[in-house]
Protein backbone atom coordinates (compact mmCIF):
# COMPACT_ATOMS: atom_id res chain seq x y z
CA UNK A 1 0.00 0.00 0.00
CA UNK A 2 1.66 3.72 -1.27
CA UNK A 3 2.12 6.11 1.58
CA UNK A 4 -0.77 8.03 0.19
CA UNK A 5 -3.46 5.06 0.42
CA UNK A 6 -2.55 4.60 3.81
CA UNK A 7 -3.03 8.00 4.81
CA UNK A 8 -6.78 8.14 2.77
CA UNK A 9 -7.69 4.96 4.86
CA UNK A 10 -6.20 6.26 8.14
CA UNK A 11 -8.40 9.65 7.21
CA UNK A 12 -11.72 7.81 6.30
CA UNK A 13 -11.49 5.42 9.46
CA UNK A 14 -11.18 8.49 11.70
CA UNK A 15 -13.82 9.79 10.55
CA UNK A 16 -16.14 6.65 10.68
CA UNK A 17 -14.54 6.38 14.39
CA UNK A 18 -15.65 10.07 14.98
CA UNK A 19 -19.35 9.88 13.86
CA UNK A 20 -19.53 6.83 15.78
CA UNK A 21 -18.77 8.58 18.89
CA UNK A 22 -21.97 11.14 18.38
CA UNK A 23 -24.80 10.83 20.71
CA UNK A 24 -26.38 8.05 19.63
CA UNK A 25 -30.85 7.85 19.98
CA UNK A 26 -33.06 6.61 22.89
CA UNK A 27 -32.20 3.88 24.55
CA UNK A 28 -34.24 1.05 26.20
CA UNK A 29 -35.38 2.11 29.61
CA UNK A 30 -35.44 -1.06 32.43
CA UNK A 31 -38.78 -0.79 33.92
CA UNK A 32 -38.80 -0.98 37.70
CA UNK A 33 -35.13 -0.27 37.51
CA UNK A 34 -34.25 3.78 36.83
CA UNK A 35 -35.18 6.47 38.27
CA UNK A 36 -36.86 9.73 36.97
CA UNK A 37 -33.56 12.57 36.73
CA UNK A 38 -36.31 14.76 37.78
CA UNK A 39 -38.92 13.66 40.64
CA UNK A 40 -36.45 10.18 41.42
CA UNK A 41 -39.74 8.04 41.09
CA UNK A 42 -39.04 4.30 39.86
CA UNK A 43 -39.69 4.50 35.87
CA UNK A 44 -42.92 2.07 35.73
CA UNK A 45 -44.94 2.43 32.58
CA UNK A 46 -43.05 3.80 29.24
CA UNK A 47 -45.97 5.10 27.45
CA UNK A 48 -45.17 8.55 29.10
CA UNK A 49 -41.48 8.55 28.92
CA UNK A 50 -39.15 10.99 27.76
CA UNK A 51 -35.29 11.00 27.65
CA UNK A 52 -32.69 13.61 27.21
CA UNK A 53 -29.37 12.96 25.95
CA UNK A 54 -26.03 15.30 26.33
CA UNK A 55 -23.70 16.49 23.89
CA UNK A 56 -21.35 13.93 25.60
CA UNK A 57 -23.80 11.29 24.91
CA UNK A 58 -25.34 11.36 28.61
CA UNK A 59 -28.44 9.76 29.03
CA UNK A 60 -31.12 10.95 31.47
CA UNK A 61 -34.34 9.24 31.52
CA UNK A 62 -37.79 10.52 33.15
CA UNK A 63 -41.18 9.09 33.81
CA UNK A 64 -43.57 12.18 32.09
CA UNK A 65 -42.88 14.37 29.82
CA UNK A 66 -43.79 17.45 31.96
CA UNK A 67 -40.63 15.96 33.67
CA UNK A 68 -38.59 16.23 30.86
CA UNK A 69 -39.96 19.98 30.41
CA UNK A 70 -39.15 20.52 33.98
CA UNK A 71 -35.80 19.87 34.15
CA UNK A 72 -35.20 21.23 31.17
CA UNK A 73 -36.15 24.42 32.85
CA UNK A 74 -33.84 24.07 35.64
CA UNK A 75 -30.59 24.67 33.35
CA UNK A 76 -29.29 21.41 32.14
CA UNK A 77 -26.05 20.58 30.31
CA UNK A 78 -26.27 21.34 26.38
CA UNK A 79 -28.45 18.85 24.93
CA UNK A 80 -27.86 16.80 21.51
CA UNK A 81 -31.20 15.01 21.24
CA UNK A 82 -34.78 14.80 23.31
CA UNK A 83 -37.23 11.98 23.08
CA UNK A 84 -40.49 11.32 24.18
CA UNK A 85 -42.45 7.37 24.04
CA UNK A 86 -45.34 7.98 21.73
CA UNK A 87 -48.37 6.41 23.34
CA UNK A 88 -49.81 4.86 19.63
CA UNK A 89 -48.77 1.22 20.01
CA UNK A 90 -46.13 0.65 17.44
CA UNK A 91 -44.31 4.91 16.88
CA UNK A 92 -42.00 4.03 19.73
CA UNK A 93 -39.65 7.16 20.63
CA UNK A 94 -39.97 10.67 19.26
CA UNK A 95 -38.31 13.70 18.82
CA UNK A 96 -39.54 15.50 21.36
CA UNK A 97 -39.96 18.44 18.93
CA UNK A 98 -41.63 16.83 16.54
CA UNK A 99 -44.27 15.07 18.49
CA UNK A 100 -47.43 16.37 19.48
CA UNK A 101 -48.90 16.48 23.05
CA UNK A 102 -52.82 15.43 23.74
CA UNK A 103 -53.04 17.54 26.90
CA UNK A 104 -55.67 16.46 29.14
CA UNK A 105 -57.15 16.52 32.74
CA UNK A 106 -58.67 12.71 32.31
CA UNK A 107 -55.25 11.57 31.65
CA UNK A 108 -53.13 9.43 34.56
CA UNK A 109 -49.33 10.28 34.09
CA UNK A 110 -46.77 9.18 36.14
CA UNK A 111 -46.75 13.19 37.67
CA UNK A 112 -49.97 14.42 36.73
CA UNK A 113 -48.97 16.91 33.60
CA UNK A 114 -51.52 15.53 31.82
CA UNK A 115 -49.53 14.63 28.37
CA UNK A 116 -49.26 11.61 25.76
CA UNK A 117 -46.83 12.16 22.98
CA UNK A 118 -48.08 11.17 19.80
CA UNK A 119 -46.63 11.50 15.98
CA UNK A 120 -48.81 14.73 14.47
CA UNK A 121 -51.90 13.41 12.16
CA UNK A 122 -55.31 11.53 12.39
CA UNK A 123 -54.19 9.50 15.20
CA UNK A 124 -53.60 12.34 17.57
CA UNK A 125 -56.59 14.27 16.45
CA UNK A 126 -58.32 10.97 17.51
CA UNK A 127 -56.94 10.46 20.47
CA UNK A 128 -57.30 14.37 21.78
CA UNK A 129 -60.91 13.90 21.18
CA UNK A 130 -61.07 10.64 23.42
CA UNK A 131 -59.46 11.92 26.37
CA UNK A 132 -61.40 15.58 25.61
CA UNK A 133 -58.45 17.56 26.05
CA UNK A 134 -56.22 19.48 23.01
CA UNK A 135 -53.40 19.03 21.02
CA UNK A 136 -50.20 21.39 22.06
CA UNK A 137 -46.53 21.61 20.59
CA UNK A 138 -42.61 21.10 22.41
CA UNK A 139 -42.53 24.71 23.06
CA UNK A 140 -45.61 25.17 24.75
CA UNK A 141 -44.75 21.83 26.28
CA UNK A 142 -42.05 23.48 27.99
CA UNK A 143 -43.49 26.62 28.74
CA UNK A 144 -45.68 25.17 30.87
CA UNK A 145 -43.06 23.30 32.78
CA UNK A 146 -43.14 23.46 36.72
CA UNK A 147 -41.00 22.14 39.46
CA UNK A 148 -43.19 19.36 41.36
CA UNK A 149 -42.35 17.26 44.21
CA UNK A 150 -42.02 13.84 43.94
CA UNK A 151 -45.51 11.93 45.42
CA UNK A 152 -43.64 8.94 45.88
CA UNK A 153 -42.05 5.53 44.54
Amino acid sequence: MSLDAARLASVGLAILLAAGCGPAGPRALVLGAESCAHCHMTIMDTRFSAQAITETGKVFVFDDVGCLASWLAASPPPMASLWVWSTIPGEGWLPAERAVYARSDTLRTPMRSGLAAVSPGAAADSLAAALGGTLIGWDEVRGAAHTHAPTGS
